[in-house]
């Protein structure tokens, strides 16, 4: 399936931060032990392409073990990728230096899913947020301590909590903390893996506001790795719809939900729920299972369980078409 890119003409003229292009990650399968041999190779992500532009969100969604979150590692720089480049600012990652790569580390921060898993349990909270600061930025004591009030009040919490540690906190509680450490060492993208699936319902739209609050205080650019559409209809501004390590529709989020044009982009949006229970909606069930990134079907990768297959689908890979400004799918539908 062709990589889609987002076209630059029709996007808004915000500044492009963060940017990847054929982004590739290939996991060897090996077998033996003394003596391993390569017998494949399991396609996590498969030639992606995207922009974050400064002040946006852009949101990546699709079914579990899609390449989302192998994608988010690759751009916080805990998996090399196989091809490809990433750029920030026009600089490319692979050319930087020790220097550069450390500024990029600080410029791009993460939120975990489970908060409980990326904050250090013995440590307190004043210690947690003030780390990253005593890293990357050179301020005094005093500074840090204002800095770690501040950031504590912006999320919703005192000053008060500075002095507890992680395990005293709820679920949604961490979850603040976990945005406060990211916004410590004043970023300018921040990648949002699944920052709310692990938090009550009561709670996520709560910590969805927030983010959206900070946003505009901060001027931080999102990539959200979500697998729940309202989430990211009411976040993101871009939305990229993968499926088995490629992007098979891209567009404005509106323009998208309103006119999902590739059959998985319709299954997805089929299969939740609808905003009241008078709403109509169509009906696409997918058969059969996803197919394994080791062995990926020939020609368009969605062929095996899509309800509109034709002959040359299983043959020819789809081009890539624009039906609106920015929006472009890869199917042979169009």
């Amino acid at each position: 399936m062709t990589t889609l890119e987002a076209n630059p003409v029709t996007q808004t003229t915000n500044e492009v931060l963060l940017e990847a292009d054929g982004l590739k990650k290939h996991f060897p399968v090996t077998k033996g032990l003394l003596v391993s041999k390569v017998t494949g190779w399991i396609k996590a992500v498969d030639g992606v392409s995207f922009q974050v532009r400064a002040g946006e969100t852009l949101g990546i969604v699709g079914e579990s073990g899609c390449g989302k979150s192998t994608t988010a590692k690759m751009l916080l720089m805990l998996e090399e990728p196989t091809e490809g480049t990433i750029r920030y600012q026009g600089q490319e990652i692979r050319d930087a230096n020790s220097e550069q790569r450390r500024a990029y580390r600080s410029s791009v921060q993460a939120v975990f899913q489970d908060p409980w898993s990326s904050l250090n349990p013995r440590m307190r909270v004043r210690d947690l947020i003030a780390e990253p600061m005593v890293i990357n930025l050179n301020l005094s004591r005093r500074e840090m301590q204002d800095r770690v009030a501040k950031l504590l009040n912006d999320v919703g919490l005192s000053s008060y909590h500075a002095n507890l540690y992680p395990h005293e906190f709820s679920g949604g509680q961490r979850q603040r903390l976990a945005i406060a450490r990211a916004l410590s060492v004043e970023p300018r993208v921040i990648v949002l893996d699944e920052p709310v699936s692990a938090l009550d319902v009561s709670i996520r739209a709560q910590i969805m506001n927030l983010l959206m609050d900070l946003q505009n205080e901060y001027n931080v650019s999102y990539l959200l790795i979500a697998h729940h559409l309202a989430t990211v209809r009411y976040m993101c501004d871009w939305v990229a719809v993968m499926y088995l390590g490629q992007i098979v529709e891209y567009g404005p989020t509106k323009e998208l939900f309103d006119n999902a044009s590739h059959p998985y982009t319709r299954a997805l949006m089929n299969a939740a729920l609808p905003s009241h229970p008078d709403i109509e909606q169509e009906e696409m069930i997918l058969t059969g299972e996803v197919p394994s990134p080791l062995n990926p079907p020939e020609g368009c990768r969605f062929h095996p369980r899509c309800p509109f297959v034709m002959e040359r689908c299983s043959r020819d890979i789809p081009e890539v078409t624009e039906l609106a400004p920015g929006h472009i799918v890869s199917c042979h539908l169009y």
